[in-house]
């Protein structure tokens, strides 16, 4: 008797550097909810490579609990350095061992994303206002 396959369900993992600052760590879990809202009916956690909780492996295992078996790892990152181009595709690999048969894909970090540009100008304007600089 051959088991049923159950049908694919992709899951969102955010994941962010983290830090030892709580406040820090709640952007990151509010913007998780917020997609929650945009992708609905998708699983969708918030997880951390360092310094917070919980860690990927741990958001990996919520997203698999939850009925994934795809997750697509959404790095919250700035720059392509260690993290992204090192650290997040052995936590896939981990993944892949850890659970035989799930898929992982890593979309695109941050980068330099021309519509950061609006963002930045924005704070540039409140800091030369705060200051009373011209």
């Amino acid at each position: 008797m051959s088991r049923a396959r159950r049908p694919a369900r992709a899951a969102l993992l955010l994941i962010g550097h983290g830090s030892r600052v709580g406040p820090a760590n709640r952007i990151l879990r509010r913007i998780a909810r917020a997609l929650r809202l945009r992708f609905a009916g998708r699983v969708v956690e918030a997880c951390y490579l360092e310094a917070a909780s919980p860690d990927v492996q741990t958001g990996i295992d919520r997203c698999v609990a939850r009925g994934a078996t795809r997750i697509l790892f959404v790095p919250h990152f700035l720059f392509l350095g260690g993290h992204v181009r090192r650290d997040l595709p052995r936590a896939a690999a981990l993944a892949r061992r850890r659970h035989p048969g799930l898929e992982i894909r890593i979309a695109r970090h941050l980068g330099d994303d021309r519509r950061l540009v609006p963002i930045v100008a924005d704070r540039v304007r409140r800091g030369l206002r705060a200051g009373r600089w011209r």
